[in-house]
């Protein structure tokens, strides 16, 4: 086993082209010339949220990005992550209580079951002589609500709501694990399996990709979880006279214990890859570089989030039970280091190897395509060695080329500064029949600062294409003129979908006081759409200095019951978000507010936002209005014990209860005071769970182990058992 320094990884970054003497070494010649077999993965779902990435919100953008891998790199297989979205609409629930991650779904649903982008990306691979395989976690199966990346986190598969006992258990038999399902129950293993063999034969994959990370943070310790009797029973055919959960094991003991658990996961792979020979499918896992006996950490987290699981990825090649196995990226030492150890075990067998690469072209790469090793290049990230869409030389006159892909780098070497041309001749393509070459048009033309352009970018505001309004918002934030705003509110009437919002709130914070007068007016749109916008982006324009102009409607929007509760929320956080730049009277005065919103009927996505915004204000109060405000969140913490029927009984108690924390000592004090007490059982365990199994976003709270158990041992109430979402 080796480690590297997780800050050894490379990090994603801002997607863009680069220069064809950036592709390692290659030269720019003829296309597919000598280039060696490579596949590619698409992490669909941020190109779904970020809107820098190339697009994939619609047939005409993914048939022209397949066709521009194809045709440029010769790119035989696509790794598509879409497949995992669409089961996620498909088969997990999803809160709205969390506003943006809400609105995201509701984008993804409507690309998957309206414009059916699954079944886009499928034929287009066919298309373009491609395999596509399914992408997707072995672990991956969302988490319960009040554990997340943010909180609540509400992305759970109906799996493990329906089924908690098919969860990672910790040693007591109390909390859940987050992420995964155990595959140590039969039932478990078939439930899923079904799925996925149903989901296959549906679209048409050649085959199915594993990742074996958890994306959450609510795993404390690495031994934490993965408890379960069965589990248990295998630990116990070894060491009969040891007990798991509660002795100290040696070194030797934990490393079975970690291999009982990932022998379950073998049969799960195992079953999985009879039923998918059996209809000519293909089975690949991919291993972590710096550790690849051992299920992956998320990105940069320090552990992984499942806990550790041996991998017996030796067992699956001997037994054929994997057709290919995939490195992950790491440090190029480790990365090569666990390649070649993975082929010496390979050699001799059916079992084909894929590698993710920086640069799939770079000649360290050469001896490993040469002994049938294909590279991946990964396009969420910029750096990936297929940046450009064409091979062939640009000059201004492939502008006008009849192959739209060289007219798409020519705009992308005009955009990068590599080639002199005016914002006319740019905006001349405005019309071409290429999603992508319309969509580089706007983002050339702000990269020019073509003022003179402006009305063409407005015009890109209302194109057929999703992926090209939202770029024509985004370069209005830089090139605009006093008509912009306008545009940007009308284009919202027709297309009012998340990643269109979002580029629209930028769009008129860059604009700032010339767009004042139509945010204020776009509060009263008929359309929910121009209204969120004019919410969001009163709350930037306030940022950028516009502060007495933003304070008065944005309390307006808060406090009015009449408002949709998605307006609310957002001017709620808005105001939040301006703490710090009002004046002590109105920060005192928005303290009372969020205080009478947790103790009104409004509905829950405000009132856990307003719980969530006194948390935010301590800083910014004096003791009184502290003294209050912690006494409010207290009382909201107190409805969720015994006998709650709240719609938010499983996971509104973590938002009240992390704010708590946010009032220090106090805070802290009040929630010990409630664990300590015996009358309510229900707000004892959340007190605790509050206090001492903290969650915070985006990051694990680690903890020692002993220390853990110790904790428990201690201060652990009774446990109320669980509910349901």
């Amino acid at each position: 086993m080796r480690s590297a320094p997780r800050s050894s990884l490379l990090r994603p970054i801002a997607v863009g082209a680069v220069a064809a003497s950036a592709l390692g070494g290659l030269s720019v010649r003829a296309e597919n010339e000598g280039l060696a077999p490579t596949y590619v993965f698409c992490g669909t779902g941020d190109h779904l949220w970020g809107r820098e990435r190339e697009p994939v919100d619609s047939a005409a953008t993914i048939g022209s990005m397949l066709e521009w891998m194809s045709k440029t790199y010769g790119i035989r297989r696509l790794y598509w992550r879409g497949g995992q979205t669409m089961m996620w609409d498909k088969h997990f629930k999803v809160g709205k209580e969390t506003l943006p991650q809400h609105d995201w779904g509701v984008w993804k649903h409507h690309l998957y079951n309206n414009l059916k982008i699954n079944e886009a990306a499928v034929a287009a691979a066919k298309r373009n002589g491609m395999e596509i395989f399914l992408y997707t976690g072995l672990l991956e199966f969302g988490v319960q609500p009040d554990i997340g990346i943010v909180c609540p986190y509400l992305l759970e598969d109906k799996l493990r709501i329906a089924h908690p006992e098919w969860c990672p258990v910790d040693r007591w038999g109390q909390r859940r694990g987050p992420g995964p399902l155990e595959f140590c129950y039969p039932e478990a293993r078939k439930a899923v399996i079904d799925r996925y063999v149903e989901n296959m034969e549906r679209y048409g994959y050649d085959g199915i990709n594993f990742y074996t990370y958890v994306e959450n943070c609510g795993i404390r310790y690495e031994d934490e979880f993965g408890f379960n009797q069965p589990i248990v029973d295998e630990f116990n055919k070894r060491y009969p006279k040891t007990d798991l959960r509660k002795d100290a094991l040696t070194a030797e003991q934990k490393e079975h214990w970690y291999q009982c658990r990932g022998k379950f996961v073998t049969a799960f792979l195992r079953e999985l890859h009879q039923e998918l020979a059996s209809r000519g499918k293909k089975l690949s896992v991919i291993l972590d570089a710096n550790e690849p006996d051992y299920v992956q950490p998320w990105w940069s987290q320090p552990i992984a989030g499942s806990g550790k699981i041996r991998l017996e990825w030796q067992t699956w090649v001997r037994e054929g039970i994997v057709d290919e196995i995939w490195v992950q990226l790491a440090a190029v030492e480790d990365q090569r280091a666990t390649l070649d150890l993975v082929m010496k075990e390979c050699k001799g067998t059916p079992v084909r190897l894929t590698v993710r690469a920086v640069d799939p072209y770079d000649d360290g790469w050469k001896e490993y395509v040469a002994a049938g090793v294909s590279p991946v290049a990964v396009i969420t990230w910029a750096r990936n060695g297929i940046e450009r869409f064409s091979l062939e030389p640009t000059n201004p006159d492939t502008l006008t080329s009849p192959n739209w892909r060289l007219r798409l780098q020519t705009l992308v070497d005009i955009e990068e500064g590599r080639i002199q041309a005016s914002g006319a001749t740019v905006a001349s393509l405005a019309g071409d029949p290429q999603v992508l070459v319309r969509r580089r048009v706007m983002l050339a033309l702000a990269a020019l600062k073509a003022g003179d352009q402006v009305k063409t970018l407005h015009e890109g505001l209302s194109d057929v294409e999703s992926s090209v309004r939202m770029v024509a918002a985004d370069a209005l934030a830089k090139v605009n003129t006093a008509e912009s705003p306008a545009h940007i509110l009308a284009a919202l009437e027709k297309d009012g979908f998340f990643q269109m919002k979002n580029a629209c709130v930028g769009a008129l914070a860059a604009m700032g006081e010339q767009a004042l007068p139509h945010v204020l007016t776009g509060m009263d749109s008929a359309v929910y759409a121009v209204r969120e916008v004019c919410t969001r982006a009163l709350y930037k324009l306030g940022k950028g200095g516009l502060l007495e102009e933003v304070h008065a409607p944005l309390r307006e929007v808060m406090r009015n019951s009449d408002d949709d509760e998605q307006l609310r929320y957002y001017a709620l956080e808005g105001l939040v978000g301006l703490r710090l730049k009002l004046p002590e009277t109105q920060q005192q005065q928005l303290a009372a507010d969020l205080m009478a919103l947790v103790e009104s009927e409004a509905s829950v996505t405000v009132r856990l936002r307003a719980a969530w915004g006194l948390g935010h204000m301590f800083s910014v109060l004096e003791p009184t209005t502290r003294t209050k405000v912690l006494a409010t969140l207290a009382k909201g913490l107190r409805t969720y014990g015994d006998g709650c029927q709240r719609k938010d009984a499983a996971f509104g108690w973590r938002v009240f209860g992390n704010s708590m924390l946010q009032y220090h000592k106090p805070g802290r004090d009040a929630l010990e005071d409630m664990r300590k007490q015996s009358d309510d059982k229900w707000l004892a365990w959340l007190a605790y769970e509050i206090k001492h199994l903290p969650a915070r976003h985006g990051k694990i709270a680690q903890v020692d182990e002993q220390d853990a158990v110790k904790d428990h041992e201690k201060n652990a109430p009774p446990f109320p058992g669980y509910r349901t979402w």
